[in-house]
C-alpha cells in the first residue's frame, strides 16, 4: 500500500465549483438578464387552498410592457402567447419593484401576480413570457441556468398542492453509504490507478454479508450506489432501470438485501438518476439511429450541442433526458414506483439540478402515491435560496454547504474559517431552511477527496470532523470506511475514483477509530436533542480556538467542547450533572484535548 503520511494535499469538495468567486460573479451578472423567476413563489410548499404568489425579475436588456404566466391544473404542459392560454389560465403579472443591481451597474424590475389557491393533489405547471403591446414584437421566456450552464429556452415551473412532510424515520436517520463495487470482492489494498475505472468486484451479496458491521456501527439505514444496468463501475449511467446489473447480482438478490436489512432495522435508500442515462439506453439508441424515432423527443438533439445531444456536462456517454416530457416523466415515476413497492425505503436522487421543479413535483407525489413514508433526497450543489426552492418538490437535498465548513475548519493545519464563522453559519443554516426540508449532513463521499486524505492522514482531524458532524448536521451519512480509517493512496484524479478503493476488513480496520464512531452514534441516537434540539453557545472564544454550545430538547441537554486550538485546555461547564460518552460522571471542568470533541450528556437541567 502507498504511503498515506503525505503532506497535507489541497483540498476538493464537489460543489466547491459554486463558490467559485470568477464563476460566482458571473453567475450573478448572468441572473440579472433577461427574464428570471428563480421558481420564487409565497409560499414555497403550497398547502391546498392557499393563493400562490409568483415573484419574477426583469432586467434591462429585456424591453417589455407584459408578464404572463400560462398555467394549468391538470398536469398537462401549458401553451399559450401575447396574453393568451391555449388550456388552462392565463395570470397576469404586474410591476412591483425597481431595483438597483451594482453587480451590473443597471436597474431590474420585479414582477408580481397570483395563482389562485388549489385543491389538494393538483399538479399546477407554468411557463412565464415577457412581450410588449409596441412594435417590433418581443416575445421572451423565464428560464433559469443549471450548474453545468446548459439553459432551457423556456423553464417549466411547477408545484404540487399537499401536505406532505418530510418521513419521522429520515429525521432521525444516520445513514451508511455503499459504493457497492468496491465494499466487497477486493479489499484492503489499493487499487492501481489502471483498475480504477474497472468493476473491481463488489456485489449485492457481499453487502448483504456486511450488514452486522453496519448493524454493529449502529447506523438506522443503507445508501447504494447505483446497482442497476450499467456501463460504468460507478453505476450513473443506467441502462435499464427496471433490472440489477449482472455485475452486481440479480434482482432477487436485491429482494434479498431488501429483506435482510429490513429485518435487522435497516432502511434501503437506492441512487436514482433521473437526470441522464447510459448511451446503451436503449430508447437512446433508437433514437440517434432513426430520426423520425418516438424517442427523439426524450432528448434534446440539436447542432448547438457538442456532441449533437444534450449531455451530462458534455459528457457523451451521459445523455440528458428531457424529463418534462410526458413518456419521459411517466417512465422515470413508473421505475422510481416499482422499486419503491419492491422494498426500497427512499431515493437518493443524483445531479437532482438537473430536471425542473415540475418534475421532481410530479415525481415527489408519484412515490408518495405508493409508499406515503418513502424518504426523497436530491444531490444539489446550491446553497441558500436556491437550495431553499426545493421546498416542497423534494424532503430535502444533500448539505454541501456543511461539508465544506467542517472540511474548511478542521481538514487543514490553519482552519480556513474560524469558529466564530463556523458556528455563525450552523445556526443560520437551521434558521434559514426550518424544520420541513432536511439537509442530510456528511464530511466526504464518493465525489470528493476523503477527509482523511485531505487531513493529511491525520485522524484527530478526522474525530474533530466526525463530532460536529453527529452533534451538528442533518441525518448523518457515513461514506463507507470513513468509520475505520480508509483514506486514499493519491490525490483525486480527473474522475474523482481516488475516494473510492475497496474497504477495509479485518485486521485492517482501525478498531479505536470505529469504537470512537460508534459512540458517536449512540449518543446520535439516544439524544432527541442531536436530531431536533435547539443550539445555544455557552463559549465561543477564536482567539483560544474554543466552542461550548448546548443542544437542548425539553429536558435533555448535550454539552459539546471543540478545541481546534494546539494543545489541550480546560473549559468551564454550566451547572448541572453530566457524564461522558462512556458513563463517567463530570462536574465543573472538563479537558478538552487538541482537536477533538468532548461530547457530554445532560442528566437534567
Amino acid at each position: 500500500m502507498s504511503d498515506l503520511n503525505q503532506p497535507v494535499m489541497a483540498d476538493f469538495v464537489f460543489g466547491g465549483i459554486e463558490s467559485d468567486e470568477q464563476r460566482l460573479l458571473q453567475t450573478e451578472r448572468l441572473a440579472r438578464a433577461g427574464i428570471r423567476h428563480f421558481h420564487a413563489i409565497t409560499p414555497l410548499d403550497p398547502m391546498p387552498g392557499q393563493t400562490v404568489r409568483l415573484t419574477v425579475q426583469v432586467g434591462p436588456d429585456t424591453a417589455i410592457d407584459r408578464l404572463t404566466a400560462y398555467v394549468t391544473l391538470d398536469g398537462t404542459l401549458p401553451d399559450g402567447a401575447q396574453g393568451r392560454a391555449e388550456n388552462g389560465l392565463a395570470v397576469s403579472l404586474a410591476p412591483v419593484v425597481t431595483r438597483w443591481e451594482p453587480v451590473i451597474w443597471d436597474y431590474v424590475t420585479v414582477w408580481g401576480g397570483e395563482i389562485p389557491g388549489q385543491p389538494e393533489g393538483t399538479l399546477v405547471h407554468y411557463t412565464i413570457e415577457g412581450w410588449r403591446t409596441y412594435g417590433p414584437p418581443l416575445s421572451a421566456w423565464s428560464s433559469e441556468q443549471n450548474i453545468d450552464r446548459t439553459v432551457q429556452p423556456r423553464t417549466l415551473y411547477g408545484y404540487h398542492v399537499d401536505s406532505y412532510a418530510p418521513p419521522q424515520w429520515a429525521r432521525e436517520a444516520v445513514v451508511y453509504q455503499v459504493f457497492v463495487d468496491r465494499f466487497s470482492g477486493v479489499e484492503n489494498r489499493w487499487l492501481e490507478p489502471g483498475e480504477m475505472e474497472h468493476f473491481a468486484g463488489g456485489t449485492l451479496r457481499g453487502v448483504i454479508e456486511h450488514l452486522d458491521h453496519i448493524v454493529a456501527l449502529g447506523a438506522t439505514a443503507i445508501w447504494l450506489s447505483p446497482v442497476f444496468v450499467t456501463e460504468s463501475y460507478h453505476g450513473y449511467d443506467t441502462s435499464d432501470y427496471y433490472n440489477v446489473d449482472p455485475r452486481f447480482g440479480t434482482n432477487a438478490d436485491l429482494l434479498v438485501l431488501f429483506e435482510a436489512a429490513h429485518a435487522r432495522g435497516l432502511r434501503v435508500i437506492l441512487d436514482f438518476v433521473a437526470n441522464h442515462t447510459s448511451v446503451e439506453f436503449a430508447p437512446f439508441v433508437d433514437a440517434l439511429n432513426h430520426a423520425e424515432s418516438e424517442y427523439r423527443r426524450w432528448f434534446s438533439f440539436d447542432p448547438v450541442y457538442k456532441h449533437g445531444y444534450r449531455a451530462f456536462f458534455d459528457v457523451a456517454t451521459m445523455p440528458q433526458l428531457d424529463a418534462d416530457h410526458p413518456a419521459v416523466r411517466s417512465f422515470l415515476n413508473g421505475a422510481a414506483q416499482h422499486w419503491l413497492e419492491a422494498g426500497a425505503d427512499g431515493l437518493r436522487l443524483d445531479y437532482a439540478a438537473g430536471p425542473s421543479h415540475a418534475f421532481w413535483s410530479s415525481f415527489r407525489a408519484a412515490c408518495r402515491q405508493v409508499k406515503p413514508d418513502c424518504w426523497l433526497f436530491g444531490e444539489v450543489t446550491h446553497a441558500g435560496e436556491k437550495l431553499r426552492t426545493y421546498t416542497g418538490r423534494l424532503d430535502g437535498c444533500l448539505d454541501f454547504s456543511f461539508c465544506r465548513a467542517v472540511r474548511m475548519l478542521c481538514a487543514q493545519p490553519t482552519p480556513q474559517l474560524t469558529l466564530s464563522q463556523f458556528a455563525t453559519q450552523t445556526q443560520a443554516s437551521r434558521t434559514f431552511f426550518g424544520d420541513d426540508f432536511l439537509l442530510p449532513a456528511f464530511i466526504d463521499n464518493h465525489d470528493m477527496n476523503r477527509f482523511l486524505w485531505a487531513a493529511g492522514n491525520d485522524k484527530q482531524r478526522l474525530r474533530l470532523a466526525l463530532g460536529l458532524l453527529f452533534t451538528l448536521g442533518g441525518s448523518p451519512c457515513l461514506y463507507y470506511g470513513t468509520e475505520v480509517g480508509l483514506g486514499q493512496p493519491r490525490a483525486k484524479g480527473p474522475w474523482r475514483e481516488e475516494s473510492r478503493h475497496p474497504m477495509l476488513w479485518g485486521a485492517a480496520q482501525d478498531k479505536a477509530l470505529l469504537a470512537y464512531t460508534r459512540q458517536l452514534v449512540a449518543a446520535r441516537r439516544s439524544h432527541v436533542a442531536l436530531t431536533g434540539g435547539d443550539l445555544a453557545s455557552h463559549l465561543l472564544d477564536d482567539a483560544r480556538g474554543l466552542w461550548l454550545f448546548e443542544r437542548r430538547a425539553g429536558a435533555d441537554r448535550v454539552l459539546v467542547a471543540v478545541n481546534i486550538g494546539a494543545e489541550a485546555q480546560e473549559i468551564e461547564l454550566p451547572a448541572g450533572a453530566y457524564a461522558d460518552m462512556q458513563g463517567i460522571a463530570v462536574t465543573g471542568k472538563v479537558v478538552a484535548p487538541s482537536l477533538s470533541v468532548t461530547l457530554l450528556s445532560g442528566a437534567g437541567a
